[in-house]
C-alpha cells in the first residue's frame, strides 16, 4: 500500500508570487509543501528533508535548476524521488537537457492550474507505485534471509553476517563471539508429541534469543534444532555470561504448547576472536561447535568454550 503520509512537494523558485501560487494550488488538492527561494539553500536541505516530489525552477539567481536536479538525482536516497523543472522558455533544448540530466517532467511558464495539478496527480501515481515497489522488494528481501518456522534470520543470511564481522573483527582487532545452542533431547519431542507441538516449542525457545539478544547482535536458526547467535564486539566471559543466562531461562521457563507444559534445557558451544588459532569464520564456527560437542558429551544442559571447560557438567533433563 502507498504509504499513508500526506504528498510532499518542495517548490523551488526565487520569485515569491509563484511559490506563493503554487502553494494555494497544492493546498486546495490536500498536498503539503516546502518552499525554497535559492538553488544552494535547495541544494543543503533537501537531502535532509521529507519529499515526494520537486517543482524546480529553470533559472535559479544562484545556479541553473538543471545542475540542482543532477545533484540532487546524484544522492542515492533520492534517486527516486520525482521532479518537475519548469521554465519561462520553450526552449526544446532546454527541455532534452533537464530530462536528460533526470528531471522526470517539464512544464512550461505562465503554467495553468489544470495542467499544473494533473502533471503532479501523474507524479504521485508514479511515486506511489515506487513505494509500493519499493516495500516489496523489502519484504521480498526480508522473507529471503529469515527462517520460516522461527522468524529468526536463516543459515545462508548468518553465514554472510558473520564473514563480514570477522572480516571486520580481523581488521580493527575487535572482539567477536560465536555461539551454537543445541535444543537437548529434541528428538524425543518430536516422537512423543508430534512435529507440530516440537514446532510449537522451536518458535518459543526462538523468542528467547530475540528478547535476549542486543540490536547489534544477531540471532538465526542453523539448522534443525540448533540455533546460532553472533556477538560482536563481545569477550568471552561476557558471551560465557550471556549464554548462561540464555541456558537458564529455557531451562527454568517450561514452553507452553497444546500439549500442556513441556520442560526443555540447552546445550552451548562458544567460540571468540581474537584467538591466535582462529583465521576465519569457518574455523570459528568449527570452534563453536567441538565446544557444543563436548558439552553434549559431558551431559547436556550446559556451556563450554573453544579450548576450555567453562562449566562443570549438569545432568542432562530427559523431560525434553
Amino acid at each position: 500500500m502507498p504509504d499513508s503520509k500526506p504528498f510532499q512537494v518542495a517548490i523551488v523558485d526565487d520569485d515569491p508570487a509563484i511559490r506563493r501560487l503554487v502553494r494555494l494550488f497544492l493546498k486546495r488538492s490536500g498536498y503539503e509543501s516546502i518552499e525554497f527561494g535559492m538553488g544552494e539553500e535547495a541544494r543543503e536541505q533537501l537531502p535532509k528533508t521529507a519529499w515526494d516530489l520537486a517543482i524546480l525552477d529553470r533559472r535559479l539567481p544562484d545556479m541553473d535548476g538543471v545542475e540542482l536536479c543532477r545533484q540532487l538525482k546524484n544522492e542515492p536516497e533520492l534517486r527516486n524521488r520525482y521532479i518537475i523543472m519548469h521554465t519561462g522558455e520553450d526552449d526544446q533544448e532546454d527541455k532534452v537537457q533537464g530530462l536528460d540530466l533526470g528531471a522526470d517532467d517539464y512544464i512550461t511558464k505562465p503554467f495553468q492550474y489544470p495542467e499544473l495539478m494533473a502533471r503532479i496527480r501523474a507524479a504521485k501515481r508514479i511515486v506511489d507505485l515506487q513505494k509500493e515497489l519499493l516495500e516489496s522488494n523489502r519484504r521480498l528481501e526480508l522473507l529471503s534471509i529469515t527462517d520460516g518456522l522461527t522468524k529468526l534470520y536463516n543459515h545462508r543470511h548468518l553465514q554472510d553476517e558473520l564473514s563480514r564481522a570477522f572480516e571486520e573483527s580481523a581488521r580493527y582487532q575487535r572482539p567477536l563471539s560465536f555461539v551454537i545452542v543445541d535444543l537437548d533431547f529434541f528428538k524425543k519431542v518430536n516422537d512423543t508429541y508430534g512435529h507440530a507441538i516440537g514446532d510449537e516449542v522451536l518458535k518459543a525457545i526462538s523468542t528467547i534469543f530475540q528478547e535476549s539478544i542486543r540490536t547489534t547482535d544477531l540471532a538465526a536458526r542453523y539448522g534443525g534444532e540448533e540455533f546460532a547467535l553472533m556477538l560482536p564486539e563481545t569477550q568471552l566471559d561476557d558471551a560465557l555470561n550471556f549464554a548462561e543466562q540464555i541456558r537458564r531461562s529455557i531451562e527454568l521457563t517450561p514452553v507452553r504448547t497444546h500439549a500442556g507444559p513441556i520442560a526443555a534445557t540447552v546445550s552451548i558451544g562458544v567460540a571468540t576472536v581474537p584467538n591466535p588459532r582462529i583465521h576465519s569464520a569457518k574455523e570459528l564456527i568449527v570452534a563453536a561447535d567441538k565446544a557444543l560437542y563436548r558439552a553434549k558429551k559431558n551431559g547436556r544442559n550446559q556451556i563450554q568454550a573453544d579450548g576450555v571447560r567453562v562449566r562443570p557438567a549438569v545432568k542432562g533433563t530427559d523431560a525434553a
